[in-house]
């Protein structure tokens, strides 16, 4: 059976700056550096992981090759898994994107590209293709894999699997560190865990 855990980085240093991260490679802050330690030793300890894919990003990489070197495993890059692009937004802090680039109060239309970067229905069709190929590539395979990426890949490919329609309501959140358990069977795909972050103790959290 193919175990498969979905996993967010930790905490970065565009999340306590208040800046739009997407596509902007900022590293862990020094929390999150603990965060990725506590997940690592965690998962490690509970789980037989066989393969590990991550953004290249460095806040996914570095969240990433924590677990690697627990596990003594190489990891695979895979550009698929990289955040939302999000253009002239990357990088800028929330204030002066609001200035610079006024996005509607509603947000912008799925179909219709942040400035200089993607859509959300082109993310979403991105993370749908590397998900079919995966899928197809390893259903079926008695394996335990990671996929370390980013809050928005982690909540496409949640939709992908759920498979979620373009219009649906339904907002997945993941937490610094916190990962997602899907267990797939001849017959079924089974969440067992959701926004797990037990890892982490009051203070990291």
């Amino acid at each position: 059976m193919l175990r498969l855990l979905l996993i967010r980085h930790g905490e970065s240093v565009a999340d306590i700056e208040k800046r739009h991260e997407g596509r902007a490679d900022f590293s862990l802050t020094e929390r999150g550096e603990q965060q990725v330690g506590k997940l690592a030793e965690y998962l490690s300890k509970h789980y037989n992981i066989t393969e590990i894919y991550c953004s290249p990003l460095k806040r996914a990489y570095s969240t990433a090759l924590a677990i690697a070197t627990k596990c003594d495993l190489q990891l695979i890059k895979e550009n698929a898994l990289m955040e939302i692009n999000n253009g002239h937004l990357a990088g800028l802090k929330y204030e002066d994107a609001e200035r610079l680039y006024p996005l509607p109060k509603d947000g912008l239309e799925i179909y219709k590209n942040l400035p200089g970067g993607e859509s959300s229905l082109d993310f979403k069709c991105r993370i749908e293709k590397f998900w079919h190929e995966f899928f197809e590539k390893n259903n079926g395979e008695n394996k335990t894999v990671c996929l370390v990426a980013h809050g928005g890949t982690v909540a496409n490919l949640n939709r992908a699997i759920l498979h979620l329609p373009n219009d649906t309501d339904i907002k997945i959140i993941t937490g610094d560190t916190g990962f997602h358990e899907w267990l797939f069977t001849d017959k079924h795909r089974k969440l067992l865990k959701a926004n797990c972050q037990q890892h982490l103790t009051q203070e990291l959290l």
